[in-house]
């Protein structure tokens, strides 16, 4: 890795960017007199809340901002100059001096061509004069070089067969086919869990090392920045309000934007390198980027099998999973075929919060669908406030599902576009209660008093909110009825860190004021590690690990966890760097327990 001396390969210089309205009054600026410089061999991260102008100026380095756009400054790379550059001269830039990972694969990726394809079109823009074996070999030579398995098959195939982290390796091949002296990350693994994150920034870190390419990583996620970053720029509605090494700005931040901003992330603590089945791993025997699993020595440790979840008799169990097994068939889910969920149980008190943590697919989400009565058990049994939704007749089932709230990953998505935010929340009233028209809009209302909006929120459209008030509204619509159980899937995932406090507090203070159980779904282990009170870790369908949350995320007992959690980013460049060589040795490592993979 090179250091602050090398030479500059992009350089942003007093870039501003505004965007043109009908009228000179309706101009609305959102970048100001921005500048930063790109090295080789080097990684910058862009960093700042939704809104904060990064996204947008990185675009407008490859002319994709819209006509309306305004720029003013400098973009030069090299000694070219981009700004007001011809646009055929732009298009050979793109992907040639600076390839791009977007943030959403399955919406960058065309669904109707092959992967295979897609690359070779970069390939044949950029390489004039291939044959088609030529273009052939170099895409498998390129999609072996990012670490795909099976390349040839992959080069067959089309977006919707591959996972996420397959699609994004496909997305990091494509962008460095022209072999780009600069690669823009935009947000390059907010999508994904923590395991599938942890191997791109490894692949992005190693194609920097290995070609000298300048990255710039935008992000808000402070975790990735501390595992991958060099330098930092943070910026604020449309300022840069500080720039350091990434060293100085974790440990002496200056300005108070951004020791919010870092106080804001959720933490995990520091691995107990001892739980890790780690013997000679430590911090300060870590050399900045060095794979380092020769001098890791691995104990044999025989995790045993994980205690079930169960409620204590004194207090009253809001939901009961007993054994429960959901399939999925050819045709949909079945009594036969694939087992999603595999004999999973848990309960969880009034009160009380479970964080249900692992990797996609390993069943997480079907298990709390499965208690909503979204998806039909092939076996076991579901308790909720008493009712055993298995045997209980059309008219109590209708009235225990009234007493589940559930908050979706994407408020977007879960509320009715066409409904204003009053009859979004109101609709469960209008659904299970007896309350008048009156009644309903005083219950709103309340709703939207406690989850800290306006009352003129009541009103509007889900469209001319942002997000964090878009999730607070899907919060009060589950809240609305008193639920004995709230699901909250993947609430936080899509917010900044600063939103996502907000959010994780609103819920903390409602659960405590309500008195609801909570199962929290989640990838993010150091969200869990704030909130909830329980963990239960799924691998495959089956929950390998349970208990506290205080000892499974500080001393797990089985590998997959342990893999798990140093997979986990931290925003803590020091403690980063060890989580990244536990999680390297673990990975090469034989399993010691079934629960590894």
């Amino acid at each position: 890795m090179t250091d602050g001396s090398a030479p500059v390969v992009l350089s942003v210089d007093g870039v501003s960017i505004s965007f043109t309205g009908a009228t000179p009054d309706a101009d609305h600026a959102v970048v100001d007199d921005v500048s930063f410089e790109l090295r080789r061999g080097r990684v910058l991260a862009l960093v700042g809340e939704s809104g904060s102008g990064k996204s947008v100026t990185a675009m407008s380095t490859l002319g994709l901002l819209p006509r309306n756009a305004r720029v003013t400054g400098s973009i030069r790379l090299g000694d070219e100059e981009l700004l007001g550059a011809d646009p055929a001269r732009l298009r050979e830039i793109r992907g040639g001096g600076i390839g791009t990972i977007f943030q959403e694969p399955m919406s960058a990726f065309n669904p109707v061509l092959s992967i295979g394809a897609q690359i070779g079109e970069a390939l044949r823009a950029h390489s004039k004069g291939l044959g088609r074996a030529s273009v052939d070999a170099a895409i498998v030579d390129l999609l072996d070089s990012v670490g795909i398995d099976d390349p040839r098959r992959v080069l067959r195939a089309f977006p919707h067969e591959l996972s996420g982290g397959q699609l994004q390796r496909a997305m990091i091949a494509t962008a460095i086919s022209g072999d780009p002296a600069v690669l823009i990350a935009d947000e390059p693994t907010t999508a994904l869990d923590v395991t599938v994150q942890a191997g791109i920034l490894d692949l992005i870190r190693q194609l920097r090392d290995r070609s000298g390419m300048a990255v710039l990583l935008i992000t808000h996620d402070m975790g990735v920045v501390a595992d991958l970053a060099d330098d930092v720029v943070v910026m604020r509605d449309g300022a840069v309000v500080e720039r350091a090494d990434v060293g100085t700005l974790f440990s002496r931040p200056t300005e108070e934007y951004t020791r919010a901003l870092l106080a804001a992330v959720p933490r995990l603590d520091s691995l107990a390198l001892d739980s890790l089945a780690l013997d000679s791993l430590t911090p300060d025997s870590l050399g900045p980027d060095s794979p380092g699993t020769d001098r890791v020595v691995l104990k044999d440790r025989a995790a045993e099998p994980p205690p079930a979840l169960a409620t204590p008799a004194s207090t009253p169990a809001a939901v009961t999973l007993s054994n429960a097994d959901v399939i999925y068939g050819r045709r949909g889910w079945r009594r036969t075929g694939t087992k999603a969920v595999d004999g999973v149980s848990l309960g969880i008190r009034a009160g009380r919060s479970l964080g249900l943590v692992g990797e996609s697919g390993s069943g997480k989400s079907t298990v709390g669908r499965a208690i909503a009565g979204l998806v039909p058990l092939a076996a076991g049994s579901i308790d909720v406030a008493g009712v055993d939704l298995g045997a209980a007749s059309a008219r109590t089932l209708r009235s225990a599902r009234a007493r589940i709230g559930y908050v979706f990953q994407d408020p977007a998505s879960s509320l009715n576009p066409r409904f204003t935010i009053e009859q979004s929340i109101g609709e469960p009233l209008r659904l299970h209660s007896s309350l008048g028209r009156a009644g309903q809009r005083a219950r709103v209302a309340e709703l939207l008093d406690a989850v800290q909006l306006p009352t003129d929120t009541a009103g509007r459209y889900q469209h001319e909110l942002s997000g964090g008030q878009r999730q607070r509204v899907a919060i009060a619509r589950a809240i609305a009825l008193g639920p004995a159980l709230l699901i909250a899937d993947e609430p936080t995932s899509a917010l900044d860190v600063s939103v996502q406090a907000l959010v994780l507090d609103l819920l903390r203070d409602l659960q405590g004021r309500l008195g609801f159980a909570c199962l929290f779904i989640s990838h993010d282990l150091a969200v869990v590690h704030e909130l909830v009170d329980e963990v239960a870790v799924m691998h495959r369908g089956r929950i390998v690990e349970s208990g506290a949350a205080a000892l499974v995320l500080r001393s797990p007992a089985d590998d997959y966890t342990r893999r798990l959690l140093a997979a986990a980013p931290v925003a803590d460049p020091v403690d980063q760097r060890a989580r990244r060589e536990a999680w390297r040795a673990l990975s090469l490592a034989p399993s010691a327990s079934g629960g590894a993979s």
